[in-house]
């Protein structure tokens, strides 16, 4: 695996739409958000990414991944987005982890907690 690979992948998830959603997100795949989205499942982030404007300008920071095994990824990460406006900056502390099967990658767990400063 190409070291950036799935570092694409998860900026993919940032600014992509709905048909990088349903290629990427593993079948038992699960969003944990800030409220009042909370949890969804694959079917609900898909949906919500189809009505939703997407980030325009996303920015990772203190990256960090971990290969557990031949198929089980872990990113880590802070991040800074915006959707194209001062008004709509957001700061997250993330982490997603992927699996690999068949020939790619899926997600099958993101989490993001809020981070002010």
């Amino acid at each position: 695996m190409k070291p950036d690979t799935l570092w694409s992948l998860e900026e993919g998830f940032w600014r992509g739409g709905a048909d990088f959603y349903e290629r990427t997100l593993a079948p038992e795949a699960l969003m944990v958000l800030p409220a009042p989205t909370g949890v969804l499942d694959r079917d609900a982030a898909i949906a919500s990414i189809r009505s939703a404007a997407r980030w325009q300008h996303v920015a990772f920071e203190h990256r960090h991944q971990v290969l557990a095994g031949d198929v089980t990824a872990v990113l880590a990460y802070a991040v800074r987005a915006d959707r194209g406006s001062a008004d709509t900056a957001y700061a997250a502390q993330c982490s997603s982890t992927y699996v690999h099967s068949g020939d790619r990658w899926q997600l099958v767990l993101h989490h993001q907690t809020p981070a002010w400063a």
